[in-house]
């Protein structure tokens, strides 16, 4: 009896031998846990909030509630992404959503100078390292990014009228275009004024956003005619007659300008010739900015329909029909097309015309899609730049 019981004591002994000798190593140190970052897609709606969702699943990440409505498209700079809307420009972590200021008065270099925001449509644009923004007002600003909330405004110039278009960057210069159907080149380095040409408009002005490829620039017009402008100095060298208002902005893509007009037709001009290679008439008025990728040509339309046509003659590759009109540009990047619209959803599509996945967003969408995979930012073609 008195050896059993000497047994067990001897294994509690080295049982407690055992926990004793490991004691300081029993749990790790309470570190907090490495964040893990994943590609997003950008968009808002009119429902005031800001939303970064998951390219592969269509679920939100994060979002924002903002104070107004967003038609702008969102711009990364470095680590931040900025937001237009329709009384201020937000600045968010792209990667975490942290809030990190609204710019309501704008101080310009003049200390005794401040400029207030008012309503932005125009989509801003970046060269990677400086966001170029216009209001509606025809305030055009230079704005340097830095840490969290001390961006600096590095030049202002006043378009002297609104401006609704999306800004384009083009040799060294910002095209500006207003309502009243002036187009103006503005120095990228310093704000000084360039050349200005006057386009003829109507019906509450110019809202297509120029694009820019080779020696010209290109801009739709209400008059019902695409404008082909000297890069150099502004001249109307020719012009492309439709027979609807081209609200929408083209995109140039192999020697061709693709737009959409308000007479239910896509169109793909030949650069060179000057003449339609083709034309493909949808039901509605089409104002999205098509998307070309991959010898295919994306577009939405007002007949709710989204639209893929081949490059080479306008064949339709496959088409899908949404709940509402499309006005916002479609995104076509890395193997996947987006697509957002007055249905309150956005879609994801592989190029086959496959629906990947779509999102209630909440609110009719006029604000385009950016693609952000934590290295670059991947626009849409309306804001006339591609990834940086």
């Amino acid at each position: 009896m008195l050896q059993r019981w000497m047994k067990s004591l001897a294994v509690v002994g080295a049982t407690c031998a055992m926990f004793a000798s490991c004691k300081k190593h029993t749990y790790s140190p309470d570190e907090p846990l490495v964040e893990t970052n994943t590609p997003s897609v950008f968009t808002a709606s009119q429902n005031k909030i800001m939303y970064a969702i998951d390219p592969s699943t269509g679920k939100y990440k994060w979002q924002r509630t903002l104070t107004a409505n967003v038609i702008a498209t969102p711009v990364i700079v470095g680590n931040y992404v900025y937001v237009a809307s329709e009384d201020s420009l937000y600045k968010f972590n792209a990667k975490s959503g942290k809030f990190i200021k609204a710019m309501y008065p704008i101080h310009v270099v003049n200390p005794n100078l401040t400029r207030s925001l008012n309503k932005f449509y125009s989509s801003p644009v970046t060269d990677g390292k400086v966001l170029y923004i216009a209001d509606i007002e025809g305030d055009v600003f230079a704005i340097q990014p830095k840490n969290d909330d001390e961006d600096e405004v590095k030049w202002s110039y006043d378009a002297a009228d609104s401006v609704k278009s999306s800004l384009i960057m083009y040799n060294g210069n910002i095209v500006v275009v207003t309502t009243k159907g002036a187009v103006k080149t503005v120095s990228m380095a310093n704000g000084t004024g360039g050349w200005t040409s006057t386009l003829p408009t109507i019906d509450g002005g110019l809202k297509s956003s120029p694009v820019a490829s080779g020696p010209y620039i290109y801009i739709g017009s209400p008059d019902y005619n695409l404008y082909a402008l000297n890069v150099a100095n502004g001249n109307v060298v020719w012009n492309f007659a439709t027979d609807g208002a081209i609200d929408g902005s083209p995109v140039a893509y192999g020697g061709n300008i693709i737009f959409g007009s308000a007479d239910n037709y896509v169109y793909c001009v030949d650069s060179t010739a000057r003449t339609a290679r083709w034309k493909f008439k949808t039901n509605d008025r089409v104002h999205s900015t098509p998307a070309a990728y991959g010898q295919v040509v994306y577009v939405g339309g007002y007949d709710a329909y989204i639209y893929a046509l081949n490059i080479i003659d306008g064949s339709i590759k496959w088409k899908y029909q949404t709940g509402a009109l499309i006005q916002a540009s479609l995104l076509a990047t890395d193997g996947s097309v987006y697509v957002s619209g007055f249905d309150k959803q956005m879609y994801k599509f592989d190029t086959s015309g496959k629906l990947r996945w779509r999102t209630d967003i909440g609110g009719p969408i006029q604000s385009s899609p950016v693609f952000y995979d934590l290295n670059k930012a991947y626009y849409p073609s309306i804001t006339g730049f591609g990834p940086y």
